[in-house]
């Protein structure tokens, strides 16, 4: 098996048109069909459907993009570490996580990563759980900051901290520095929370649910730097996995009444791939923050 053919394959397979990808490889329409063919026929399994101008995956196509992926990255992986080798540099570090652990894991990790290897670059995929485990499981991310349990299978996890979700509130809120606080007495408050299709805004909803209220909402957002900024300003109440704050910062940390169950966020790796050194070196620095 060629490794253009996995090429043509991936590029068809992203943007589910045979021209496009023609055009995105810079060769001809029928160059792609020929090629895809004869991985077709190598493989055994139409990949494809062919759809008039446009293709669809067919289930051994949805199964095969997996490991194609995973192939192409192995072998970019390798091209880069002979390449760094040759050029005596450090090389690079892909780190994929949630949006709710840039602050607390991800930002510090990376910044002693850095101080320690000025030689680094660092690519940085915010996304989903569902994207952080996909980018690792492909190989796209070298590690993974996600939440256990994992939903994908071939990957390893190491716990790093257990925590939950608390209220967070302005410094001059009336519950600032109460001992706890219940959401049934919040019903009043506007909310800024993180987008529903993250697994922290998941969870939030669910004691929302239990606690048979909605939240009023001023703001969703992806990042919760933003959320974080919403609530400095006094716009707004949120319900976050606990942020770690600086002395000084504009908004306080409530416990909530009942407690929520608690997550564990973890350090994700592919299973049965030996770890690079800059990986580790960052679970290295993850660990020591999570137990700080």
């Amino acid at each position: 098996m060629e490794l253009r053919h996995l090429r043509y394959f991936l590029a068809a397979a992203d943007g589910l048109h045979f021209g496009r990808a023609a055009r995105r490889l810079h060769i001809s329409q029928p160059t792609v069909s020929q090629q895809i063919r004869e991985l077709e026929d190598e493989l055994g399994s139409d990949l494809f459907e062919r759809r008039g101008r446009g293709v669809r995956l067919t289930p051994a196509g949805e199964l095969f993009r997996t490991y194609a992926s995973r192939a192409l990255e192995d072998v970019a992986a390798g091209e880069r570490a002979l390449e760094a080798l040759a050029k005596h540099e450090v090389g690079e570090l892909r780190v994929a996580y949630l949006a709710s652990m840039t602050a607390g894991l991800v930002v510090p990790a990376v910044a002693a990563v850095l101080r320690k290897h000025p030689g680094v670059k660092i690519v940085a995929y915010e996304g989903t759980t569902r994207r952080v485990e996909r980018l690792v499981l492909e190989g796209k991310a070298d590690v993974g900051l996600g939440l256990l349990p994992t939903r994908s299978p071939g990957l390893d996890d190491e716990p790093l901290l257990e925590s939950r979700l608390v209220l967070v509130v302005p410094a001059q809120h009336a519950l600032a520095g109460q001992s706890s606080a219940s959401l049934r007495d919040l019903s009043l408050e506007a909310f800024a929370l993180l987008s529903p299709s993250l697994r922290a805004r998941k969870m939030a909803d669910a004691l929302f649910a239990r606690a048979r209220m909605t939240p009023r909402l001023v703001l969703e957002a992806d990042a919760v730097a933003t959320v974080l900024a919403v609530v400095r300003a006094g716009l707004a109440v949120s319900v976050l996995p606990e942020p770690r704050i600086a002395a000084g910062d504009r908004v306080a940390i409530v416990p909530l009444r009942p407690a929520p169950p608690p997550h564990v966020a973890a350090l994700l790796f592919r299973r049965d791939v030996p770890r690079g050194s800059l990986a580790e070196a960052f679970a290295v620095e993850a660990r020591a923050l999570s137990h700080s």
